[in-house]
């Protein structure tokens, strides 16, 4: 399994020009959106890599990912994406490359590829994207290299790949450990926006005291926020300590 450091790397290896970065080694905007998906929650990160992605989901190593390469484009033209599916193990994906959607399926499925039909790309049909029947818990998209969209029926693996995302992104950000991030903090962003809204992650460092922003939309003006203070080693929801 890939160490911490590279799994995280992807928060300071992107660069989107124009943007003021609020940490220096940040220099990509950091987002996240939650949308209802018919039954499925659809849980929208970037940037990310699909180390952190394998990891955060709690899906066993062992079992299978189905991977459907993304069509590519080139000088504006659609390529056509490789024809066959494939079969690797969740450990596996990691060394995925490209755009590509990834259907987890258990150890023990045994299921012929031609036989499964899944609407691609899955952002086409989300609702669709997780087949149940066959055991599988979650369905990742990914796109241009570090957007991400996590789709599952289990909210609890939303909740745990939406923590592991923030505290991973608070531990580089502030390059020391992430205080705990309990599950009373992350329920009011468990609850689904409307379609075309997301947010900012930002970190703000002061002299004592630390915080985790969210800034609806991007909007300074419109923002909820987490503060640790310096002495401490865990999150408040207000500045009084």
């Amino acid at each position: 399994m890939q160490p911490a450091s590279t799994r995280t790397d992807a928060f300071t290896s992107h660069v989107l020009e124009g943007f003021e970065p609020h940490v220096p080694h940040i220099r990509y905007p950091v987002t996240l959106g939650l949308f209802q998906e018919g039954d499925n929650l659809g849980l929208f990160l970037a940037p990310a890599s699909l180390g952190l992605l394998r990891d955060l989901v709690g899906v066993s190593p062992d079992d299978q990912a189905l991977v459907l390469a993304g069509a590519a484009v080139l000088d504006d033209a659609f390529l056509e994406a490789p024809a066959s599916p494939r079969l690797l193990s969740w450990e596996d994906i990691a060394t995925l490359s490209g755009d590509n959607d990834i259907i987890h399926l258990p150890a023990e499925t045994r299921v012929s590829l031609d036989q499964i039909s899944i609407p691609t790309p899955i952002l086409a049909a989300p609702e669709h994207a997780v087949p149940t029947d066959l055991g599988s818990r979650v369905a990742i998209g990914f796109n241009d290299g570090c957007h991400a969209a996590v789709i599952s029926p289990h909210r609890p693996l939303i909740s745990r790949c939406l923590t592991g995302f923030i505290q991973a992104f608070g531990t580089t950000a502030a390059r020391r450990p992430c205080p705990v991030i309990t599950p009373e903090m992350i329920a009011p962003l468990l609850q689904p926006m409307a379609p075309g809204e997301w947010k900012e992650l930002r970190l703000i460092q002061g002299r004592r005291f630390f915080a985790l922003e969210f800034a609806e939309m991007g909007d300074p003006e419109r923002t909820s926020r987490w503060i640790c203070p310096n002495q401490d080693n865990h999150w408040r929801t207000g500045w009084s300590w």
